[in-house]
């Protein structure tokens, strides 16, 4: 007797085997279709904040492949208007990711990256970021310069939150050391 296969399970597997084939090579890691940026291990997800050469084209891999436009290489030969709607999306997952970053550092409160997969945040961009608003997560007091941005956070909350990358690029890797 057949097995009985989920279509949508079928669909995920497909589109996870598409959008993080070239992961291993690239991250030395492989997602599962239902995985979180809450869920990478911490060498994953700090190399991906970093958004070097490989891991500006892994998160181009994800946002390509669930659409079906082939590996991140592409991105430079798409049509005008799938090339902007890929950038979009890449600029969401990318700050999907640092905002991951600096939640585990305890910086900021949760965002999209614990709620939805890796798929979801690159497929589904515009929704999600229509659910949570276009500012990052909450800055919370555990930054340890929060009194010194308290005043500037009720100003310009999303200018100081992006200030502050840098600064958590450099704190996850000490941490990852």
């Amino acid at each position: 007797m057949g097995r009985v296969v989920s279509l949508a399970q079928a669909r995920a597997q497909k589109m996870a085997r598409t959008a993080f084939g070239r992961w291993p090579q690239r991250l030395g890691h492989r997602p599962r279709p239902e995985e979180r940026l809450a869920d990478l291990p911490s060498h994953v997800l700090g190399a991906l904040a970093e958004l070097k050469h490989q891991a500006t084209l892994a998160l181009y891999d994800v946002v390509l492949g669930v659409h079906g436009w082939g590996p991140g290489e592409r991105f430079y030969n798409l049509e005008a208007r799938a090339k902007l709607e890929a950038l979009d999306a890449f600029l969401f997952l990318a700050d999907q990711v640092r905002w991951e970053l600096m939640h585990r550092l305890g910086w900021l409160a949760e965002g999209p990256a614990q709620k939805y997969s890796i798929l979801d945040l690159a497929s589904r961009n515009r929704a999600i970021q229509a659910e949570f608003g276009p500012e990052p997560p909450r800055l919370t007091e555990d930054y340890p310069g929060f009194e010194r941005v308290r005043r500037r956070l009720k100003i310009e909350p999303e200018a100081v939150v992006r200030s502050l990358i840098p600064q958590a690029l450099a704190a996850f890797k000490e941490h990852l050391a």
